[in-house]
């Protein structure tokens, strides 16, 4: 599967490409209208054949993103690690496994209150 490049300048890059975006209101057009090209304009690599939408967040509406699936069929216990906790589950998005919620084994010191 084929995914979108993200290099050590991608949150600077975007973070300038989004704050250029919320000056010039062409330049928002274009992003949400055409947002790979864009995005590559501005130094993101997107590789070609992979489709990129930006969606713009709103005071009442806000976007999630619903990752791709795993190739290979997880276990319960597997999938509770990696999607982490919320307030509504009692899982902490984010973990991915990384140890934030202290039980993957990774070491690092972030433990759920």
């Amino acid at each position: 599967m084929q995914t979108v490049v993200q290099n050590e300048n991608f949150e600077k890059q975007w973070g300038m490409l989004v704050a250029q975006a919320w000056c010039d209101p062409e330049l928002k057009a274009r992003l949400l209208e055409d947002s790979a090209t864009v995005l590559r304009e501005y130094g993101i690599d997107i590789p070609y054949g992979i489709d990129v939408r930006v969606v713009e967040d709103s005071a009442n509406v806000r976007h999630l993103v619903l990752p791709c699936s795993p190739e290979e069929e997880m276990v319960d216990e597997e999938l509770m690690y990696s999607v982490g906790r919320d307030s509504f589950s009692g899982f902490s998005y984010g973990c991915g496994g990384c140890g934030r919620c202290g039980r993957c084994g990774c070491g690092c010191d972030y433990h759920d209150e």
